[in-house]
């Protein structure tokens, strides 16, 4: 069968139509289920409908209970439920690859449509808590392989898996990262990850994250007798104020050679005092003697988290040295490195089934945030992040449009075929 062929029979109305409905079913129920991160409440109820969905698609799943005991030593901001990982797969060959996280942020407050978990259709847009992130993506995916499947189109040469992870929002050690780690024995060549790009901006990396905390050490006292102690906000302000503003000269004067979106995330960044706190609590009538501030240092392409560690841990030496050696010690919380790609055979098969529903696709961007690509990136797969438009993620009313979604699902499907075109030649 010649590619028009295969193409007419993948666009054919009646599929199309039927293949969004099946998939307008499923992100209503994704929705319907709150997986809030970090507690974790209902995983365990949205992998298991998650695995179901996909064995009825036809493929071979695994459902992964991540062990308590990797949990508790390597998850810091999950809750104390169990993390469920679905891992699926079908056909032999290349490895094409869909991560999507099931985790989403609290419902919030401000929601005017409908309750954050009770999924509303209103004017041509399905809302709900998760729509676009990323629970829209992962419909998206379970209705291209069911478009796939009643289109009668199967993609030669190539493994095509899926992986529905939890906790994205908090790091995705309990979730990508163990799937990478313990759960698959071969990382794959070729990634796509269904976060909210919006359908011209594929990202193809991301900045990286490092987040510390800083521990300066006093002396307690009576506030009555002040002299008597050592205060530790104090040096701690002082330490935390010439931080900023060294580290922020230095800073600025680097930036990604990469298209990042927005151009004023294409410098690394620090701030400084998201947390602060006496740790174990304080009183107003006592002289501090430990104060903690937060780091939080956000990374180019070209950077390292081992290059940020070494920079921040000097600046410190030197500064508590200027300040008459203030003694402090550094913790680190959360490592992601940062990510990129140069556009391969992915995004030319993604570009190329996007022309074809009439979406013209851009030059792959940066993503200023970060996404879980990192975990396959440097591991050696190539990946790409694209799915719906992302404005009101995070956000009270959070919707997906659903002709957007429709594209979304004969996007992902053509991208399949013409990706496995390419690669199994």
């Amino acid at each position: 069968m010649g590619p028009d062929a295969v193409r007419d029979r993948i666009l054919e109305p009646s599929v199309v139509e039927e293949a969004f409905k099946y998939s307008v079913g499923v992100l209503k129920r994704l929705i319907s289920i709150p997986t809030v991160s970090p507690e974790g409440a209902h995983y365990r109820e949205a992998a298991e409908y998650l695995a179901s969905e996909a064995s009825t698609l036809g493929f071979n799943v695994q459902l992964v209970k991540v062990p308590e005991s990797y949990q508790k030593a390597n998850c810091k901001h999950a809750g104390a439920n169990p993390r469920y990982i679905v891992y699926a797969w079908k056909g032999d060959g290349v490895r094409v690859h869909f991560n999507g996280h099931y985790d989403v942020v609290p419902g919030g407050s401000g929601w005017t449509v409908t309750d954050p978990f009770t999924p509303k259709i209103v004017d041509g847009k399905l809302y709900g808590r998760g729509a676009i992130d990323m629970k829209g993506g992962i419909a998206a995916t379970l209705g291209a392989v069911k478009l796939l499947l009643l289109s009668g189109v199967k993609p030669e040469g190539v493994r095509l898996e899926l992986a529905f992870v939890p906790d994205e929002e908090i790091g995705g050690e309990c979730g990508t990262g163990y799937l990478v780690s313990h759960v698959i024995d071969r990382i794959p060549e070729y990634v796509l990850i269904p976060e909210p790009s919006g359908l011209t901006s594929p990202w193809h990396g991301h900045k990286g994250a490092l987040w510390a905390h800083v521990t300066v050490k006093g002396k307690n006292a009576h506030a009555s007798t002040p002299w008597r102690g050592v205060n530790a906000f104090l040096l701690a302000s002082r330490l935390a104020l010439e931080l900023h503003g060294r580290y922020t000269t230095l800073l600025s004067q680097r930036r990604t050679k990469y298209r990042i979106l927005p151009p004023e995330a294409g410098s690394p960044t620090v701030s400084i005092g998201g947390i602060a706190h006496v740790p174990g609590g304080g009183k107003t009538n006592q002289v501090p003697g430990e104060f903690t501030f937060s780091i939080d240092r956000r990374l180019i392409p070209e950077e390292t988290v081992a290059q940020a560690k070494t920079e921040i841990e000097g600046l410190l030496r030197w500064l508590s040295i200027e300040n008459g050696e203030i003694k402090y010690t550094v913790s680190y919380e959360t490592e992601m490195e940062p990510a990129i790609n140069e556009p391969g055979p992915l995004y030319e098969a993604l570009r190329a089934a996007a022309r074809t529903v009439g979406v013209e696709v851009e030059e792959p961007v940066v993503c200023p945030g970060g996404l879980d690509m990192w975990y396959y990136t440097t591991r050696g797969s190539k990946a790409l992040s694209y799915g719906p438009s992302g404005e009101t993620a995070h956000e009270p009313d959070e919707h997906i449009d659903l002709e957007e979604f429709r594209k979304l699902i004969q996007i992902y499907a053509l991208t399949i075929i013409d990706l496995a075109s390419r690669v199994s030649a």
